[in-house]
């Protein structure tokens, strides 16, 4: 969200986050679909940018809609973010004017019960040198993603697209696993991967998205069977994916492909 509204104040402006203990009573609840009464803590963020017009405004949430430019966005930003409040039984409202700004509001259950104590953390399987290409075009989540793995015993190179990681690939031979994002401006995920592997056959592949494998699949970006991990994802769950797909033996015999039809 805060990534939106940089992008929405390209000459400068501000951007305010507030927060707030917030009482849903009856009336308010049910004018609000999903949104049940009780105590929620409240999460406002707002910006002093071009706002976004009425008549798209009912559509930001979606999928893969963007008003961005084309190269500019996925618009899988804000579907992402709607995804994660709602799972958590929470509730997200934007308000919007042209020319003044935008506000996204959030709701999401409070409890005065204690915090349960944190499991005691799990030993992430650290690797043995072996070098990942990282290709995503958020650069935020890129440079996460390789400090994870550097101080992790990984060898990294990173790309910020498909076209990059191809050149990538064409002159670092010994790529062990491609980690590459599925949606991306100008070349898929897919479309990069299959390419590197033409010219290195032995490269594994996993698969990050903020989707799930079914839904992907529904939109022919994504097949059945591939290796997939979903964002948002700990450093645990990475490297124990990536340790997971790096463990398969890549000339053992592969389930038939099937009838071509899309499975969650």
């Amino acid at each position: 969200m805060a990534v939106n509204a940089r992008d929405a104040m390209p000459g400068g402006g501000k951007l305010i986050i507030e927060t707030a203990d917030t009482n849903v009573d009856e009336a308010y609840a049910a004018s609000r679909p999903g949104l049940a009464p009780g105590q929620y803590a409240s999460l406002k963020i707002s910006d002093t940018g071009t706002g976004i017009p009425a008549d798209i405004l009912d559509r930001v949430f979606e999928p893969f809609f963007t008003t961005k430019p084309k190269g500019a966005g996925s618009g899988l930003g804000l579907a992402t973010a709607y995804g994660i409040v709602t799972q958590a039984d929470g509730h997200l409202k934007i308000y919007s004017e042209p020319g003044i700004g935008t506000t996204l509001t959030i709701l999401l259950p409070a409890t005065r019960q204690p915090a349960r104590s944190a499991p005691a953390p799990q030993q992430a399987p650290r690797g043995g040198g072996e070098t990942v290409l990282v290709v995503e075009d958020e650069a935020a989540m890129r440079e996460v993603t390789r400090r994870i793995l550097a101080r992790n015993g990984y060898q990294v190179i990173t790309a910020t697209g498909g076209h990059e990681a191809i050149e990538a690939a064409a002159s670092h031979p010994g790529i062990d696993i491609l980690l590459t994002d599925v949606i991306m401006p100008r070349m898929l995920g897919k479309e990069a991967a299959e390419r590197i592997r033409a010219v290195q056959p032995a490269v594994k592949v996993l698969f990050m998205s903020g989707y799930t494998q079914g839904v992907l699949g529904t939109k022919g970006v994504l097949e059945a069977g591939v290796h997939l991990i979903e964002k948002p994802f700990t450093q645990t769950s990475l490297l124990a994916k990536l340790r997971e797909v790096l463990s398969i033996d890549h000339h053992a015999p592969t389930a038939p492909a099937g009838d071509g039809e899309d499975s969650g």
